[in-house]
């Protein structure tokens, strides 16, 4: 498979997998849904990516963490499509939900002073996103 068409598969798991949690938490897909994927990785959230470091005075440091935790969380969830049963499931949810909180610590850590703000308004483009998809 190609290196776009990969990205874009990857993506579209992510994205199903946001997609499917949103029916759970539909105000907040953080950390938990691939956010950094749609906004860093996908050509589609590109433009918001950019609009999220203009709006938060993010440093080029901060935004190339948050790009490099996207090509992660990508990868996360590239893992799924290899899955051939239910305790390799189990098992990879456990791994995610690992994975989720460690990615949502080295933002936090990253972001600093500035991660209320990005919570804020990854909810704010997440209700924007959801009601563009009714």
């Amino acid at each position: 498979m190609n290196p776009i068409r990969t990205l874009l598969a990857v993506g579209a798991v992510g994205w199903a997998l946001s997609t499917a949690q949103a029916a759970t938490r539909p105000a907040d897909p953080w950390p938990g849904g691939a956010v950094l994927t749609r906004l860093f990785a996908l050509p589609a959230g590109r433009a918001d990516g950019q609009r999220l470091i203009r709006e938060l005075h993010l440093t080029a440091a901060q935004s190339a963490e948050l790009r490099r935790l996207a090509r992660s969380e990508a990868a996360y969830a590239q893992a799924g499509r290899q899955l051939f049963g239910r305790d390799e499931a189990t098992a990879l949810n456990a791994k995610l939900a690992r994975l989720s909180a460690e990615k949502d610590r080295k933002v936090r850590l990253s972001l600093a002073s500035k991660y209320g703000s990005f919570r804020g308004w990854v909810r704010t483009w997440w209700r924007a996103e959801v009601r563009a998809a009714r």
